[in-house]
């Protein structure tokens, strides 16, 4: 089944249960084939992606899933 790539983030960080560089998620997340990608930095699109999302859920007045840790680090939110 493919998922998504913030939703297949958040599945790889909930079982990881610690915060992971984007290029981890990216890498557990293909070799599980959670995700297809065709471009050559996924790891930046994740990021992207992640980053938007948080926006647009504090936008509508939801939680965000996600939190930025580090350069490129993110964990899930408490």
């Amino acid at each position: 089944m493919t998922y998504s790539k913030t939703e297949a983030a958040y599945l790889i960080l909930k079982s990881s249960k610690k915060p992971l560089h984007v290029s981890e998620i990216i890498k557990i997340a293909l070799g599980k084939k959670m995700i297809k990608t065709k471009g050559k930095t996924p790891e930046s699109t994740l990021a992207v992606d992640l980053l938007l999302e948080n926006r647009r859920r504090e936008k509508q007045g939801i939680k965000p899933r996600f939190e930025k840790v580090g350069p490129g680090i993110w964990g899930l939110t408490a």
